[in-house]
């Protein structure tokens, strides 16, 4: 019982025990959770006053805060922020700060902030541009960093922004102030430099940094010992100016710097120069200290002409008294000051009867009187007065030329005038003579082709005004060269002179005649309105022209062609008319010379069609409508194909080559085409050749126009190189007239081809006027008897004559002969006969294109085909 009891007690004292702990557990609890609450009240007080100034201190900050979401918007903004951009808080929570932002800031911002989403900076700061509700661009200064949550999560952005809008632009405005008086500074030539009251330098502009030898404002060294060491500041006289007596130490002292003058020695660069300064002191009232502000100007060019006026006067006098014009020198009121000895002389008066008189005071007649208005004028003009005087001296008449200077002070007052009169006579003769000579040919002393535009516009307004008409006769010797080239140019200016001497007895007093140049001459011939003037001129004119003419022992013969245009019938113009006249000239060389030919509109006509053939020409080249035709020359005894001659064809137009080449020769067209002849022909051998042909030579037909080019050969070389041609594949065909237009040039020329393998005929033998001695010296592989005395050859008797001394003469000088236009048996084999070499013609056979040929030359050489028989 007692231990049951015993074991109640100690679980009634357990459980008592254990509710003493649980009461005690619990008032501690109840403790604890009063104090807690007490706790949580005075922390949501405290929350509540935070609260209170965090919103205080948000609206009413002098910058703005914003809080930003992730993607830009708005969560909180705070009043001045709104006010600065001019939003309400409605409208600017509507908008994202991209929206706001000035788009040339808006790439550096997002960058930024996407570095801070990323974790590589905490928080960034910049100045930017918003973009205000009124349009305005707005500078602000922006910090923004990053609230997280408890996770480390991006929550949203806290924006700063500070308005610095003012302060950027009245950085602006000063730097903009501080540019144009930067511009000022620099634009001045005289150099400026600006230190501070203790003497450290601010500023100095592009004129100073220039005469001192600097090329930056931070170059330039202040501190004493090193200006000492750099610069090496003088006086005129060569005394050393010690740094505290230098303008700059002056004027910072408080000294007056005016117009100071001091030699200048930069020691590193050995420059040396005459410079002047000024300076003062300026007082700013914005400023506390005042600014010393020093002008400096290379004065050396004004010393030294100063210096160099002063030496020069006494040599100015001196060479004055040595020249041999006449300078006299004259005070305001026109008394003389100086004379030199020139003008004393042509006085003849000396200095002490000049000098303090008037000119009107010496002698009546003198020649200091004429140019005595000059001096007035001058005086009260300001202004130099020139003018020219004949004056009769006892030598004759003289032309001088007076010029008076007024002499000023710098105040522009008149001081002095200085005359000086020239004596031009003999200058103005010898122009004269100058201008003679220029306007006339010094070989035959008639007037020239310059002289002839002014003469023709002076006859033809005296046409005008009596109703007449001026015959212009142009005038062109026919085969002038070869006298020239067989006799030489002494014997061809004798025939000139001889020419001109006839042309000016044979016209009248009143007619007048030209050499334009070379063998050209002109006439102009005023008359009546007769059709018949001009013909009866132009028979004089060719009967004088066409007597024989004596050089020493020479007796030689000459005539030409003319061609007539009348004013104002064919034009009104010189060079219209002019060119008429030569047009006529030339169709009178083609009617066979030696006759005189009026410009019509048939000519015109004529010079139209041509123009016409030649742009026919220049389209046919372009568009490949020319042709070849070959025909060959054969071997007399063996009828073998020695070569062939390549014919020019234009199928299309159906002209004679005659006609075309012509053209082509009178317009320069005919380098070109010839180009294209001779690189057709090296295609038409290469073609031969590739169908198994043998390698027979082409001949091609060379006009004189293109002999005489200078680049001829190296022409003709680069074709047959560019079609890989060897030189004997080609050979050339020339005319007489070709080759003896400049027999040098020929020989030369054809000597080059004959080293280079290509073989030379001569075309159309015993037409021209080749000479024998000449023809020996050419050297040729062929000559070709023209075929008008091949045509004649049994009927003619002179044909029969002059065709076998050709051969005789080919034989002799071991050429081939070639008889061209053989169109019968028998004219063949009486060529054979008398030893001609070779035969061309229809009867051989006629012309054909490369692929004919081809074909008729398989058939030719068949050994079932009898050759020449």
């Amino acid at each position: 019982m007692n231990l049951d009891l015993q074991q109640l007690r100690q679980k009634i004292e357990a459980l008592e025990t254990r509710l003493q702990e649980k009461t005690s557990a619990l008032e501690n609890a109840e403790r604890m959770l009063v104090e807690n609450s007490a706790q949580q009240q005075r922390t949501a007080a405290e929350l509540a006053e935070t609260a209170i100034i965090y919103r205080t201190t948000f609206d009413n900050a002098a910058v703005g805060i914003a809080h930003v979401t992730l993607g830009g918007r708005w969560l909180r903004i705070n009043q001045f922020f709104c006010e600065m951009l001019g939003y309400s808080p409605e409208e600017l929570q509507a908008k994202t700060f991209q929206e706001i932002t000035h788009p040339d800031d808006l790439d550096a911002d997002l960058k930024c902030h996407k570095d801070v989403l990323s974790g590589k900076i905490a928080s960034y700061s910049m100045e930017k541009r918003y973009i205000s509700k009124s349009g305005g661009v707005i500078w602000a200064h922006l910090s923004v960093s990053l609230v997280r949550d408890e996770a480390g999560h991006p929550k949203f952005f806290i924006s700063v922004v500070k308005n610095i809008d003012r302060r950027v632009r009245a950085n602006a405005e000063v730097e903009q102030s501080r540019a144009r008086l930067k511009a000022v500074l620099d634009s001045l030539s005289e150099g400026v430099v600006v230190f501070s009251d203790d003497g450290k330098l601010l500023e100095a502009n592009r004129a100073a940094l220039q005469l001192f030898g600097y090329k930056k404002l931070d170059e330039i060294h202040s501190r004493a010992p090193e200006l000492d060491e750099l610069f090496d500041v003088r006086t005129f006289e060569g005394r050393k100016v010690p740094l505290r007596h230098w303008p700059v130490s002056r004027l910072l002292r408080g000294e007056s710097v005016s117009g100071i003058e001091l030699t200048v020695h930069r020691r590193d660069m050995n420059k040396t120069w005459i410079a002047c300064f000024s300076g003062s002191v300026v007082n700013n009232s914005r400023q506390t200290a005042p600014l010393a502000v020093l002008t400096v100007q290379d004065i050396t060019k004004r010393r030294m002409a100063e210096t160099a006026l002063r030496v020069s006067e006494e040599r100015l006098r001196l060479a004055f008294d040595n020249i041999p014009d006449m300078v006299v020198i004259y005070d305001m009121e026109l008394r003389i000051q100086y004379a030199n000895l020139a003008a004393m002389e042509s006085m003849g008066k000396s200095a002490a009867e000049l000098i303090g008189r008037r000119d009107v005071d010496i002698a009546p007649q003198s020649v200091i009187l004429l140019w005595r208005p000059l001096l007035h004028a001058a005086l009260e003009s300001v202004a130099i007065q020139s003018d020219d005087f004949d004056y009769p001296s006892s030598s004759g008449l003289r032309n001088l030329a007076v010029t008076c200077v007024p002499i000023t002070e710098s105040s522009g007052v008149v001081r002095e005038i200085l005359a000086i009169c020239h004596d031009y006579t003999e200058r103005r003769q010898a122009e004269e003579q100058v201008r003679q000579a220029a306007l006339h040919d010094p070989l035959t002393g008639l007037p020239n082709r310059a002289l002839m535009f002014e003469y023709a516009r002076h006859i033809f307004a005296a046409a005008n005004r009596h109703d007449q008409q001026v015959s212009v006769i142009f005038i062109d010797l026919d085969r002038f060269k070869p006298i020239n080239d067989i006799h030489g140019h002494e014997v061809g200016d004798a025939v000139l002179r001889q020419i001109a001497k006839r042309l000016r007895q044979t016209i009248r007093g009143e007619d007048i005649v030209f050499r334009l140049g070379g063998d050209e001459f002109l006439a102009l011939v005023p008359h009546a309105n007769d059709a018949n003037a001009g013909d009866k001129v132009a028979r004089h004119l060719m009967d004088a022209i066409n007597r024989s003419y004596q050089v020493g022992s020479l007796d030689l013969s000459l005539t030409c062609s003319i061609g007539i245009s009348i004013y104002p019938r064919d034009g009104t113009e010189v060079d219209a008319l002019v060119s008429h006249a030569d047009a006529a000239m030339y169709l009178a060389k083609q009617m066979g010379r030696n006759n005189f030919q009026f410009y019509t509109a048939a000519l015109a006509e004529r010079v139209q069609a041509q123009s016409l053939i030649e742009q026919g020409i220049k389209s046919a080249l372009t568009r490949h409508e020319f042709c070849l035709y070959y025909q060959p020359l054969v071997d007399m005894e063996t009828s073998q194909v020695v070569s062939v001659e390549a014919l020019l064809r234009w199928p299309k137009n159906g002209m004679t080559p005659d006609r075309f080449v012509q053209v082509a020769e009178a317009t320069g067209l005919i380098g070109s085409l010839g180009e294209w002849v001779l690189s057709e022909a090296c295609h038409q051998h290469t073609t031969w050749k590739n169908e198994g042909l043998p390698a027979i030579p082409i001949a091609v037909n060379v006009s004189p126009m293109q002999f005489r080019k200078k680049d001829f050969s190296a022409d003709l070389e680069h074709v047959m190189n560019r079609h890989h041609i060897n030189p004997a594949a080609i050979q050339i065909e020339l005319t007489e007239t070709a080759v003896m237009e400049d027999i040098d040039h020929a020989i030369t020329i054809l000597n080059h081809f004959r080293k280079k393998g290509i073989k030379i005929s001569l075309d159309d033998f015993g037409t021209g006027y080749s000479s024998l001695n000449y023809l020996s010296r050419l050297p040729l592989d062929k000559i070709k008897v023209d075929k008008s005395f091949v045509h004649r050859l049994e009927n003619d008797t002179a044909s029969r004559a002059i065709t076998e001394a050709i051969i005789a003469l080919g034989r002799t000088l071991n050429l081939e002969i070639v008889a061209e236009g053989i169109e019968s048996e028998s004219v063949l084999q009486y060529l054979r006969t008398h030893g001609c070499h070779q035969a061309q013609g229809y009867h051989v056979c006629k012309p054909m294109q490369g692929n004919a040929f081809l074909a008729w030359y398989r058939a030719h050489t068949s050994p079932n085909v009898a050759g020449l028989h």
